[in-house]
């Protein structure tokens, strides 16, 4: 990822320490500095050297640093191999690459996977319905042969 500000509404850099923030923003942040308090964004970028304390909420985050305390956002969450997320986490879907730590409350959105149930109950249903009605048609033609 860039190391530069260029493209994101909002950028902490390496050097800087927020505390006590509460901050809404519509669009990208990068934090490769430190955050304590609540941010609310759009897309979250927490660089290698960053760390972000407190409650997060938005709708997508990539982490290569650090987040403790509270995260729930509502599409992708992406942590990198150098990530680190502490606490309660919520995300609607997630991809995790190998050395990343996840440590706390883990959920998701369950209704997305609801909605797929019915497919497969309907499958298996038809295989069960084509299997039984084979089953019918190979005892009906025994019958007719005996006979």
């Amino acid at each position: 990822m860039a190391q530069n500000d260029s493209g994101y509404e909002f950028y902490v850099g390496p050097a800087t320490h927020l505390e006590g923030a509460s901050l809404a923003i519509d669009g990208t942040a990068r934090i490769d500095g430190k955050i304590v308090g609540k941010v609310a964004v759009k897309h979250l970028i927490v660089g290698p050297t960053g760390c972000v304390v407190g409650d997060i909420s938005g709708e997508t985050a990539e982490i290569e640093g650090t987040v403790e305390d509270s995260l729930q956002l509502s599409g992708k969450l992406t942590v990198c191999a150098s990530g680190r997320i502490r606490g309660n986490i919520k995300y609607g879907s997630i991809e995790c690459m190998e050395g990343a730590k996840l440590v706390g409350e883990i959920s998701t959105d369950w209704e997305a996977s609801e909605s797929a149930s019915p497919v497969v109950s309907d499958r298996l249903e038809a295989f069960t319905a084509a299997v039984a009605q084979e089953q019918e048609v190979a005892e009906s033609e025994d019958n007719s042969e005996a006979l």
